[in-house]
């Protein structure tokens, strides 16, 4: 896991603010093969560092290491507030047929909906030991959503 620090410093050398405080760490859900199983479509989905700016979302695409160290890749995309419709967070739904690697005791999924209709989910990480700093900031960022 990337420090707070080290996240932050990125954040600010690409024009962004120093807020540390709503910045989590979320997982797409595009891969549910049920043949490869949680563990493995866990580690194919796309993992993101995801700051919550007064502009928009930027996401900040994070890759692991062969030494199993997440690494921020310098692919980044902001979604402007003017493309969002609306942001929730629900709990992680259990399906029997696919599974994406999520796990409803340590990850909330995010529900991004477009304006155009378009509607992107992620499994944002409740808690991580030895980064205490996600578990804060998701109570964060679901406070100002008005989730808590």
């Amino acid at each position: 896991m990337a420090s707070l620090d080290t996240i932050v410093r990125y954040k600010q050398s690409l024009g962004f603010s120093a807020d540390a405080d709503k910045i989590i760490f979320a997982q797409s859900d595009s891969h549910n093969n049920v043949l490869l199983g949680g563990i493995v479509n866990g580690l194919i989905n796309t993992m993101y560092y995801i700051s919550f700016e007064q502009t928009g979302l930027l996401f900040m695409k994070v890759a692991v290491s062969p030494t199993l160290h997440y690494q921020l890749t310098g692919e980044d995309k902001l979604i402007p507030l003017s493309a969002i419709r609306s942001l929730s967070f629900e709990p992680v739904k259990f399906s029997a047929r696919f599974t994406t690697g999520k796990n409803r005791l340590t990850q909330i999924e995010l529900k991004i909906v477009g304006t155009d209709g378009n509607v992107m989910t992620l499994a944002a990480q409740k808690l991580i030991p030895g980064s205490p700093w996600i578990k804060q900031n998701l109570q964060n960022v679901r406070h100002m959503l008005g989730d808590i």
